[in-house]
């Protein structure tokens, strides 16, 4: 029986890394705006999108990272989560309509 390579180990090893940091700046950035939408896995999903986006914008910007965990820079990686929470936030009070 073929055992796994250790690369699949490490590759797996770093993709749990990205997932609980996303879910921590994601969670964090979400509790800081209450963007007032309840779903499940939102924390998560906002912090995968926050630390995409910010790969991105940071690329081209002469930015230092800051610090990093798990490879991750951690302020880019907030700042991403925290934009894709305040448009969920701006998206729900848009809903909510006007308040009289």
């Amino acid at each position: 029986m073929n055992t796994l390579e250790p690369q699949v180990g490490t590759q797996l090893l770093s993709l749990v890394q990205l997932g609980v940091v996303a879910a921590a700046v994601g969670w964090f950035a979400e509790r800081l705006l209450n963007t007032g939408v309840s779903t499940r896995g939102l924390p998560l999903l906002a912090g995968l999108f926050g630390i995409y986006l910010s790969s991105h914008v940071f690329s081209f910007l002469p930015l230092v990272a800051g610090p990093t965990l798990a490879g991750q820079a951690l302020l880019p990686a907030f700042v991403g989560a925290f934009v894709v929470c305040s448009f969920l936030k701006l998206a729900s009070l848009g809903i909510a309509g006007p308040r009289w």
